[in-house]
């Protein structure tokens, strides 16, 4: 006996379920062309809203999933981007911004984020070479960079394509993205001394970090300009000092003979800190001594007295970093370097 014929569209469709589906599956499904539907899988912001929700729609009802392995074989390419993080988080919010801002990118152009630690105590480069050398991304994202930097070294010889949060002092040129570290200083002193201070004293960053070399030279510009001198040697406290230590040591400080009357901060918690410092030792931010400090969360919004600060937006950075990357995998002249330094924000409530 033969079985009765079902109906053609449905075995059709059923057919089609069956087998795994492709970008070729959801764009017949869709009337569209397959570029259109990987763009719209892929958030393009060339694609209207309203294409994509039904593009995601039909994918998601077929079962639809990319196969990167598949690409990356066809390609040479992962289609993965690599944002290496160090676990220190000196600067508020830093971790979780730069994603927000570099994921948006990421997103938008078709590429996947991956995360990596980046502890350098014992080898400086095996995160990075674990990258390269497996080829687990097409391009990497290197924070908290130092003048020679190891990993920047590697990654030229290797030719792999990379941009730095943060500048080296290396004779060979390479993409990076910076914050404008000494003219913070810099700016941050002037308006401290437009206020009447004079014994400034500075909370930068780790020693042996590149920016730390350009907080020392923006504030010590600043003090000659004005005619002064640096109240205490570069380093005393800085960003990766416990909290409790920078609190307890600017205590002590303020309680000797000729206190600071003016604090250059790097970062918000370290503001923080010693602001409790201060109090501790009996004297009033605002009256004996005023801060102004880099800002990069809303944390200061809300401290009274009200503090100066200068903004580094972080999210904006994570796009510039991720934009610079795409460009450096495009740049046909690796001669031609991309370099970004993004301005300081003022924000005076005082």
């Amino acid at each position: 006996m033969i079985p009765p014929m079902g109906n053609t569209k449905d075995s059709a469709v059923s057919g089609r379920r069956d087998a795994r589906p492709t970008l070729r599956t959801v764009a017949d499904a869709c009337g569209l062309a397959v570029t259109t539907v990987s763009r719209a899988l892929n958030d393009g912001q060339d694609i209207a809203l309203a294409t994509r929700a039904r593009v995601k729609g039909v994918a998601a009802e077929l079962g639809y999933v990319p196969n990167r392995a598949g690409q990356g074989l066809r390609t040479g390419r992962t289609n993965v981007l690599s944002l290496l993080l160090a676990p220190h988080a000196e600067i508020t919010g830093y971790t979780t911004s730069i994603i927000e801002g570099f994921s948006r990118i990421c997103r938008s152009n078709g590429y996947e984020l991956s995360i990596s630690p980046d502890g350098r105590e014992k080898d400086e480069l095996s995160a990075v070479k674990s990258i390269v050398e497996n080829r687990r991304a097409d391009g990497i994202v290197l924070s908290r960079t130092t003048p020679n930097d190891l990993r920047v070294r590697y990654l030229l010889e290797h030719n792999f394509p990379f941009v730095t949060h943060g500048v080296t002092e290396l004779a060979t040129p390479h993409a990076s993205v910076d914050y404008d570290n000494q003219g913070f200083a810099e700016l941050s002193v002037n308006r401290l001394v437009q206020k009447g201070r004079q014994r400034l004293l500075l909370i930068g960053a780790a020693p042996g970090l590149t920016y730390q070399t350009h907080l020392d030279t923006g504030f010590a510009r600043g003090l000659a300009r004005n005619g002064f001198q640096a109240l205490e040697p570069a380093g005393q406290y800085h960003l990766e000092t416990p909290l409790l230590a920078i609190r307890q040591g600017v205590c002590e400080r303020f309680k000797q003979h000729s206190p600071p009357d003016g604090i250059v901060s790097a970062g918000e918690l370290a503001t923080l800190a010693a602001t409790a410092g201060i109090r501790d030792a009996g004297c009033k931010p605002g009256v004996d001594v005023d801060i102004v400090s880099k800002q990069t969360s809303s944390i200061l919004n809300f401290v009274d007295p009200p503090i100066d600060s200068y903004f580094e937006d972080i999210v904006m950075t994570g796009e510039l970093l991720g934009n610079t990357l795409l460009q450096v995998l495009k740049n046909t002249d690796p001669q031609k370097p991309l370099h970004h330094v993004i301005e300081p924000q003022e924000r005076f409530r005082t």
